[in-house]
C-alpha cells in the first residue's frame, strides 16, 4: 500500500488542498493551518521550519537514514544548536528545575516535538506511535508549565485531545516498509 504525500507548494500558504484528508478530517480547529497564529503548530517560525524540512525529507526518496521519531531531537540539537529536553512525566519541582537549567529550550523542545508529529500527519495522514507518544508527553508538560505560570492552556488542551484520539498510525498500514524510519 502506497501512502500519498501531501506537500505544500513552495512559497505558498498552508492549504487544505495540500493537507492529507486524515489530518483535515480530525484536526478541525482553524489554528492548525493558520500561519499567522503564533500558538498553532505551524504559525511560528520553528514549527513551519519543521513542516518544511519533513516535506523535503518525504520528497527525497534517496534519503533513507532519518529516524522520524528522533526528528525533534535532530531539529533541536543539529538545526537549532540547542539542548533537546525530552518530556517525561515529571512533577512540578522537576519541571521547575528543567526550566531553571535549560530555559526556553524546554518549551521549544515541546513545540518542535508537537509540530513534528502534526507535520507527519499533515503530509502522510499517519503517525509513528513513538512520535505521537513523545508529542503527547510534550503537550502534557506544556499544559503543566502553563498552569505553573498561569498561562491559558487552551491550545495545548485541544491539540492534546485531538492527537490522543487520532488512531491512524504506520504500524497498521506498513509495518515492514516503515520500520527503518521508525525505530530508534
Amino acid at each position: 500500500m502506497a501512502i500519498i504525500m501531501y506537500v505544500d507548494q513552495t512559497g505558498k500558504e498552508l492549504d487544505i488542498e495540500t493537507t492529507h484528508p486524515h489530518f483535515t478530517a480530525h484536526f478541525k480547529a482553524s489554528f492548525y493551518l493558520d500561519r499567522a497564529d503564533a500558538f498553532g503548530p505551524f504559525g511560528y517560525e520553528d514549527g513551519l521550519e519543521v513542516l518544511r524540512r519533513l516535506e523535503e525529507y518525504f520528497n527525497d526518496k534517496s534519503d533513507q537514514g532519518l529516524n522520524l521519531s528522533a526528528f525533534p531531537k535532530y531539529m533541536m540539537e543539529t538545526v537549532k544548536q540547542a539542548s533537546y529536553v525530552a518530556a517525561k512525566d515529571d512533577g512540578i519541582e522537576r519541571l521547575q528545575q528543567l526550566v531553571a537549567e535549560f530555559g526556553e529550550d524546554v518549551r521549544l523542545s515541546d513545540r518542535i516535538t508537537v509540530s513534528a508529529a502534526l507535520a507527519q500527519i499533515k503530509i502522510t495522514g499517519y503517525i509513528l506511535p513513538a512520535l505521537r507518544d513523545a508529542a503527547l508527553e510534550s503537550l502534557h508538560r506544556e499544559i503543566e508549565l502553563n498552569k505553573i505560570e498561569h498561562i491559558d492552556t487552551g491550545y495545548a488542551d485541544i491539540i492534546f485531545y485531538d492527537l490522543l484520539t487520532f488512531t491512524k498510525d504506520y504500524t497498521s498500514v506498513m509495518p515492514d516498509m516503515w520500520c527503518r524510519h521508525c525505530t530508534e
